[in-house]
């Protein structure tokens, strides 16, 4: 058998699933969260918000369409914009962030609603939430609840 035949089947797998491993590990070194934070609400609220920017360094934009957390029953996309002289909320099914840019979820625009903590969550708590990209990758970040400001 010619010797280089298995390296030449080695290279072959590799160069076909490398696109798959590319992608799972993509959103881990391509989304960078900065400033995260839950703003605290009463203990006897359903509701809670978190903020934050996301920065998409990778060459494509990025459709994040899922974000969840063992913390809360749900988490869903909103964006408060204003219509007619009144503030109005809209919910959204995913987020995009162009790439190369960043995406502020703050009050006044887009943010996170968290529906139904499992228990009340005060100042110096932590949350992990998890995003999940349109291609099915995945990242966790922890975020610390505030004072609302």
């Amino acid at each position: 058998m010619n010797r280089k035949a298995p390296a030449l089947i080695i290279l072959f797998i590799s160069n076909l699933f490398s696109p798959l491993f590319a992608a799972a590990t993509g959103i881990e070194e391509q989304l960078v969260i900065e400033n995260a934070w839950i703003a605290e609400a009463p203990p006897v609220s359903r509701v809670m918000v978190a903020y934050m920017t996301l920065n998409n360094t990778g060459p494509e934009s990025m459709e994040i369409i899922r974000a969840a957390s063992d913390m809360y029953s749900s988490i869903e996309f909103h964006e408060t914009i204003e219509q007619n002289g009144m503030a109005t909320m809209i919910r959204h099914e995913s987020l995009t962030i162009p790439a190369n840019n960043a995406l502020e979820l703050k009050r006044g625009g887009p943010h996170l609603m968290l529906f139904n903590p499992v228990k009340p969550l005060v100042a110096g708590d932590s949350v992990d939430i998890t995003f999940t990209t349109k291609n099915n990758t995945a990242k966790t970040v922890s975020v610390t609840v505030k004072k609302a400001q």
